[in-house]
């Protein structure tokens, strides 16, 4: 009786851990203390770089950014406690937990290139904003697309390099020498750093007709491509955006009171009648005429 009672008290305990646990996890505050310490963090390690700071400064910043590296830890035990099995079907989740791992087994390493590392650790900025989650999830949802993009620039480039290589290697070997310099030379002109200047026009001042290669170029590259690419990450991201919302929307919906769901469910009867009626009415006009 008395293991009992001992086990009730016990689970009784463990129940107020965990609601406390819950409220701080979605007390309203918790992502701004989260989002601080990121940007703490990301300063501290920026400030480390710096090779004129004395001892007692390292030691101290040092001190911050295991500091930063517990409050994560706090943050992913306290998810893990309250989500449990839960916790493992979000993606985001699982990343943050490699974050945050990751940084906890490499924190005393005296490796400067594991050390340098510890960067990763913003990152964790991904798990927390979900507005960052749609950028990120929409351009990897754009890799199919992008790809075949890439692969027409592509194309497009080497076209153009063995064409210039050809007409302009022997008089701009620094240019047009090789297939690679010439491929770096078109990726300077399509971004165009000083392509005018360092490119187009001393190759105009020997080949007057050059400026027809150049111009045909950037309009398929600079004007035309690459607009392509952004339009298929601003689709991508339209796309997950709205996917996003709908969740959300279900979510409310599932954990609305009885009432409201029910209520909703009656809008939706009625909003479905009046598109029969409109249906119907519609027939009966076209039958009329």
């Amino acid at each position: 009786m008395f293991h009992f009672c001992l086990c009730r008290r016990r689970q009784r305990q463990n129940g107020r851990i965990m609601n406390v646990l819950e409220k701080a996890l979605h007390w309203k505050h918790t992502q701004k203390i989260i989002t601080f310490v990121i940007i703490l963090n990301a300063a501290v390690l920026g400030v480390l770089t710096n090779r004129t700071l004395s001892a007692e400064e390292v030691l101290f910043l040092e001190a911050v950014d295991k500091a930063c590296l517990v409050i994560f830890t706090v943050e992913l035990i306290a998810k893990l406690l309250v989500y449990r099995r839960s916790f493992w079907s979000e993606g985001w989740n699982i990343f943050d937990f490699v974050i945050v791992l990751s940084s906890i087994v490499f924190i005393s390493s005296s490796i400067s290139v594991i050390r340098a590392f510890r960067i990763f650790r913003l990152l964790k900025a991904l798990a927390e904003f979900p507005e960052l989650q749609i950028l990120v999830s929409s351009m990897l949802k754009a890799i199919p697309s992008m790809t075949w993009a890439l692969l027409l620039l592509f194309i497009v480039f080497y076209i153009f390099a063995v064409f210039g290589s050809t007409m302009y290697g022997d008089a701009f070997p620094e240019l047009f020498g090789d297939i690679g310099g010439s491929m770096f030379t078109l990726f300077q002109v399509m971004t165009f750093e000083s392509w005018a200047t360092a490119v187009a026009r001393p190759i105009m001042a020997m080949y007057p007709y050059a400026w027809l290669y150049f111009l045909v170029f950037i309009l398929l590259t600079a004007i035309t491509l690459l607009n392509v690419m952004v339009g298929i990450v601003v689709e991508a991201v339209g796309t997950i955006s709205e996917a996003v919302k709908q969740k959300q929307a279900a979510e409310a919906a599932e954990n609305a009171p009885p009432e409201e769901r029910r209520a909703d469910e009656i809008e939706a009867e009625i909003r479905q009648h009046l598109a029969q009626i409109e249906t119907l009415l519609e027939k009966r006009k076209d039958e009329a005429i």
